[in-house]
Formats: structure tokens, sequence, C-alpha cells
């Protein structure tokens, strides 16, 4: 068995100081001439276990290419829809876990996974990474409630929900409008936004907007789900 290959995937997965311990555990247990081969089961044991607990694996180069091409068809998507709207920017946000509480209970983030900006904007998908969903408390929660959430004016959700509002003020967003998700059972995933800033000199019609996005959800979501059918 070429331990080193193993050592490798599991850094990529893991990180380095993680597998560090495994190893010095592996080598502190050699050194002292006991059951070789108890001890590399043991060592294959914590990395298969630490694989598990990280719920990841590494990528195999037919799914790296598949999901590099998902990437691109899903940019090309907002590229097409802030042409086609006018808007300032276009997002792809998807929900995940990071964490848990004290009970165990998983702490609910979103990142922002894809972005396309119109010119004169500037891409701000690094500064969302990894943020709790309550931070944009308004969105998520009209998503979960109705599949989507039509802000055209954010002076409208100053009283309903003011972190949302500061946050959208600070960026200087005039309107935002989001459209949900879904995993192949319906399960909500995540959602596509369209952002409106206040020196777009377009007027949008929200209904257009609500129904173009409903369309590129669905486009979107059948992508993502891609992988969940192989």
């Amino acid at each position: 068995m070429d331990y080193w290959v193993e050592i490798a995937k599991a850094i990529a997965e893991l990180g380095v100081l993680v597998v560090i311990a495994g190893i010095f555990l592996f080598i502190s247990m050699k050194n002292n001439n006991r059951q070789d081969e108890f001890f590399t089961k043991l060592f294959n044991n914590i990395i298969d276990q630490m694989k598990i607990c990280s719920g990841g694996h590494v990528l195999t180069e037919e799914e790296d290419q598949t999901a590099s091409k998902i990437d691109k068809t899903i940019n090309s998507y907002l590229q097409s829809t802030i042409a086609d709207l006018g808007a300032s920017r276009a997002m792809v946000a998807r929900y995940h876990n990071g964490g848990k509480d004290m009970n165990s209970i998983s702490f609910l983030k979103v990142s922002v996974t894809n972005e396309s900006v119109n010119h004169g904007n500037l891409p701000c998908m690094a500064d969302f990474q990894n943020q709790f969903r309550a931070m944009v408390g308004y969105p998520i929660s009209e998503i979960d409630r109705t599949g989507h959430c039509l802000i055209s004016d954010i002076e409208q959700i100053k009283d309903k929900d003011i972190g949302t509002y500061e946050l959208l003020k600070a960026r200087g967003v005039r309107s935002a409008y989001c459209y949900k998700l879904t995993s192949l059972t319906g399960y909500i995933v995540g959602a596509v936004f369209v952002i409106y800033k206040t020196n777009n000199k377009l007027q949008e019609d929200a209904v257009e907007v609500d129904k173009y996005l409903s369309h590129v959800a669905d486009k979107i979501s059948s992508l993502m789900n891609m992988s969940e059918t192989e």
C-alpha cells in the first residue's frame, strides 16, 4: 500500500494539521516495535474516520471536469441574466452547515459560489463565504416561506429586518430579488440573486424580474442536481 498517496489525499480533504497528528501517532507506534500490521490498520482506520467526519472526498478527474462544466454553465446563465435584466449583479448562493453548537446542532450558513457583475461593479463573492444565514434573515425566511423574495426598494424592509437593510444600504443596493434553488426532492439548497444598485439608471419591473428568475433558478437547480443522478 502506498501510504504517501493516502496521506496526500487526506491532506487535500482534511488539512495539514489533522493529518500530521495521525502521522505522528503512526510513527510513534512503529518506533515502539509493536505489531506493524495492527498499527497499520489503526492508522488506516484513523484516516477513514477523519474522512467520514469531514463529510467530503477528493474529486476524481471526471468529477472535477463535470463540476467545472457546471460552474461555467451557471456563470453563463448569470451573465445572460445581467444582460437581459440590466442588473448590477447576479449571484448564486448555496446553503451549507458549518460547525456545531454545544448541543451538536449544526450552524446554518450560506456562501456565494458564482457571481457576475455589470460594468463598473466590483465582485463581492469573496466577502460572502461561510456567512450565517441569519445575516440576511429576511430574504432567507421569505425564500423558505414562499420560494422567492422581491425587494423592489430596500426601504420596504427597514422595519422588518434592520440588519439586512443596513447590509444592503452599505453596499449601495437599491433593490434585490431572489428565487429558490432546489434539490431533486424539492429541498431548498440555495438561491439565485439579482441586485440593482442605486446608481443603476434602469427602473426594473419586479414582476418580470421574478418571472425571469424562476426560469433561471430551474435551469441552475437542474445543473446542480446532475451529480445526484449520476
